[in-house]
C-alpha cells in the first residue's frame, strides 16, 4: 500500500478510527473503577473475605501494569487493527467469564483476561491518535482521548451504583459484551488500511518476560505494604526479585540486537522529563486522595453514596479540562500549561494539608477542585509533548510507556501514602482521640504530596522549550 493510499484511508476513516480507540480507553478505565462500589456485594455473594475480594480489583490493575509496554511494542509490529481486534476479543471473553463465574476465583481469572484486553487499549490509544491526526491538532485529540479516560473513571462508581440498585452484580459486566462486539466490528471494517509502524521488528520474548516479571513483583510488593512491614520476607523478597528482573531487562535492552523497547527512547530529554513529571504527578495525587473516602466516612460520618459525590469532582474536572488544555498546548506549547497545572495541583494539595476534623464540606470541595483542575491542565499537554518528541516507529512503545508510568505512579502513590499514614498514626498515637490522630497523620501525607508534585516542575524546566504544533509545522516547512 502506497503512502498516498494510507493517507487517504486515514483521512476518510479518521473519526471512526478514533471512535474505536476512545471507546476502548473509556471501557478499560470504566471497568477499573466500576467494581469499587460492588466489592461488598460480591464479597457477600461468595462469602469471601475483604482481602480476597480486593484481588478482583488488584488482579486487574497488576495485569494492566505488567502488560502495557509489551503490548505497545507488539502493536507496533502487528498494527493497530490487529491490536484492537485482539483487545476487544479478550475484553469480551473476560467479561463473559465474569458474568458466568460461580466462585470468586473464577471471577478473578475473568478479570485477568479482561485486563489483558484492556491493556491493549491503554497501550496504543495515544499512539494511534498521534498517527491519524496532524501535529497541529494533536493536543486537542489527545485531550479528547484523556477526556474519555476521565469519563470512564467518572462514570464507573455512578453506573455501578445504579446497576446494583436494580440488578445483581453480574449486570456490571453484561454491558461490556455489546460494546466489545461494536468495537470489534469497527476494527475489522476500518483498520485494514492502517499499516503497522514497525512490521519488521521482532519481539524478544526474554525481554518481555523480564519486564513483566519486574513490574508485576514491584506492584505486588507495593500492594502488600498495608499488611506487612518492609522487613517481612514477602516485601523484601518481591523487591529483590523485581530488582534482579529489572537489571536483567536493562542488560538485554542495552543490546540493539536483543532489545524489545530500546533504551534510546529515554535519551530523548523531552520524553524522559515528561515521563518523570507524569510519575511524580500521579504519585502525589493518588497518595493524597486514597485517604479522602476514609476521612469522609470515619471523620465526617458520611454514607458511601454521599462520598461518591465528592470523589466524582476530580474526573469531572479532568473531563472538562483535558480537551481545553490540549487546544491551548496546540496554540502556545506545553510549557505554560504543564507548569501551571502542577502549581495549581500543589495549591490544592497544600490546602488539603490544612484540613481539620471540623472543616466544612465546602473546604474539601475547594481542595478537590484545585487538584482536579491542575491535573486536567497538566496531563494532556504533557502527553502531547512526549508523544510529539518521538519518532513514528516509536509511537506505540511511547504510548505504552506513558500508560505504564501513569499506572505505576498511582500504585506507588497509594502504597506509599498508606504506609506513611500508618507510620504517622503510630507516632501520633498519644495526641488524643481517633479523629485527632487521623487528621494529624493525613496532614503529613498531604504535605509530602505537595513536595512530590512540585518536584516535577524542575523536570519541565529542564525539558526545554517544546514548540507549539502550528509553529513547529511552519518551521518544518521553511
Amino acid at each position: 500500500m502506497t503512502t498516498e493510499t494510507v493517507s487517504e484511508t486515514i483521512q476518510r476513516f479518521r473519526y471512526k478510527l478514533f471512535t474505536v480507540g476512545a471507546l476502548g480507553a473509556f471501557m478499560a478505565t470504566l471497568d477499573g473503577s466500576i467494581l469499587n462500589v460492588a466489592l461488598p456485594t460480591i464479597g457477600d455473594a461468595f462469602n469471601a473475605s475483604i482481602d480476597l475480594v480486593a484481588w478482583v480489583i488488584l488482579a486487574y490493575s497488576l495485569t494492566l501494569v505488567s502488560l502495557l509496554m509489551i503490548f505497545g511494542s507488539w502493536a507496533g509490529r502487528k498494527g493497530y487493527g490487529f491490536a484492537y481486534r485482539f483487545g476487544y476479543t479478550l475484553f469480551m471473553v473476560g467479561s463473559l467469564v465474569c458474568i458466568f463465574s460461580q466462585t470468586i476465583y473464577i471471577l478473578i481469572i475473568g478479570r485477568i483476561v479482561q485486563a489483558t484486553g484492556g491493556a491493549m487499549f491503554q497501550a496504543i490509544g495515544v499512539a494511534m491518535v498521534t498517527q491519524i491526526f496532524p501535529a497541529k491538532d494533536r493536543g486537542r485529540w489527545i485531550g479528547t482521548m484523556v477526556m474519555m479516560v476521565a469519563g470512564g473513571l467518572m462514570a464507573g462508581p455512578v453506573l455501578g451504583g445504579v446497576l446494583l440498585t436494580y440488578f445483581s452484580w453480574h449486570s456490571i459486566f453484561i454491558l461490556n459484551v455489546p460494546v466489545s462486539l461494536f468495537g470489534l466490528w469497527f476494527s475489522l471494517r476500518y483498520f485494514k488500511g492502517l499499516p503497522a509502524e514497525n512490521p519488521d521488528k521482532k519481539i524478544k520474548p526474554i525481554g518481555a518476560v523480564l519486564l513483566a516479571a519486574g513490574l508485576l513483583s514491584l506492584m505486588l510488593g507495593m500492594s502488600l505494604l498495608d499488611n506487612y512491614p518492609v522487613s517481612d520476607y514477602h516485601i523484601w523478597g518481591l523487591g529483590l526479585f523485581s530488582v534482579i528482573a529489572f537489571i536483567a531487562f536493562f542488560k538485554f535492552e542495552s543490546s540493539p540486537e536483543r532489545a524489545m523497547i530500546g533504551l534510546s527512547i529515554f535519551r530523548n530529554r523531552i520524553f524522559s522529563t515528561s515521563i518523570g513529571a507524569m510519575i511524580l504527578s500521579f504519585i502525589s495525587m493518588a497518595g493524597a486522595l486514597i485517604l479522602v473516602p476514609f476521612y469522609l466516612e470515619k471523620i465526617k460520618g458520611l454514607e458511601p453514596k454521599d462520598v461518591a459525590g465528592y470523589l466524582v469532582i476530580l474526573p469531572i474536572l479532568m473531563f472538562i479540562c483535558a480537551p481545553l488544555a490540549g487546544w491551548l498546548s496546540d496554540k502556545v506549547g506545553p510549557r505554560l500549561p504543564t507548569i501551571s497545572g502542577l502549581l495549581i495541583n500543589g495549591v490544592g494539595l497544600y490546602l488539603l494539608s490544612q484540613i481539620e476534623a471540623t472543616s466544612p464540606g465546602s473546604y474539601l470541595i475547594l481542595c478537590l477542585v484545585f487538584i482536579g483542575f491542575g491535573i486536567g491542565i497538566f496531563n494532556t499537554p504533557n502527553t502531547s509533548a512526549l508523544m510529539g518528541s518521538v519518532l513514528p516507529a516509536q509511537r506505540s512503545v511511547a504510548s505504552a510507556i506513558s500508560s505504564t508510568s501513569r499506572n505505576i505512579g498511582m500504585t506507588v502513590g497509594i502504597s506509599f501514602a498508606t504506609a506513611i499514614f500508618a507510620f504517622f498514626q503510630s507516632q501520633y498515637a498519644d495526641l488524643g482521640d481517633y479523629n485527632t490522630v487521623f487528621v494529624a497523620s493525613y496532614q503529613r501525607v498531604a504535605q509530602i504530596a505537595v513536595v512530590i508534585v512540585l518536584a516535577g516542575i524542575p523536570l519541565l524546566i529542564l525539558r526545554g522549550k517544546v514548540l507549539p504544533a502550528a509553529k513547529r509545522k511552519a518551521e518544518t516547512a521553511e
